[in-house]
């Protein structure tokens, strides 16, 4: 399974367009902070859970460390970036809560939800890269 299918079938992607969504609507009313707020939540418990399944995580990581042992770093690297982009996403919801409804703050928050987006899309593609590359060059199995 990629990563991609892997943030489809866990719903991060649902929440990555629905915050991008958000984005683009009326902010005025007190439901549509709390929607952000929610998602952004949503966002960083899907982030957390995906870290912590530790039978894929760590198969994974095993598979690659023997057989692609030129691309652990790089699988390492990930997961740093991404227990970063946790944080991010934390900081991200805690600015938000804390500017609800203050849209002298909007701007701010909009681009601070478009980077970790940007950010978490880019990680996704980064990841698919390694474990393709693992697999297809490789480890020889099935991407």
């Amino acid at each position: 399974m990629t990563v991609s299918a892997h943030y489809a079938e866990s719903g991060l992607t649902d929440l990555m367009d629905r915050a991008e969504l958000l984005l683009g609507q009326r902010r005025h009313a007190a439901q549509w902070w709390v929607d952000l707020v929610a998602c952004l939540d949503a966002m960083g418990a899907r982030l957390s859970s995906m870290r912590q399944e530790p039978a894929v995580r760590d198969s994974l990581a095993e598979q690659i460390r023997i057989d692609a042992p030129h691309l652990f770093s790089n699988l390492r690297r990930l997961e740093e970036e991404s227990e970063a982009l946790q944080e991010d996403i934390l900081r991200v919801r805690i600015f938000a809560g804390e500017s609800a409804a203050d849209d002298g703050t909007f701007s701010d928050l909009a681009a601070a939800v478009r980077g970790v987006l940007r950010r978490m899309r880019k990680l996704e593609k980064r990841s698919n890269s390694v474990v393709l590359d693992a697999y297809d060059t490789d480890i020889g199995g099935d991407a």
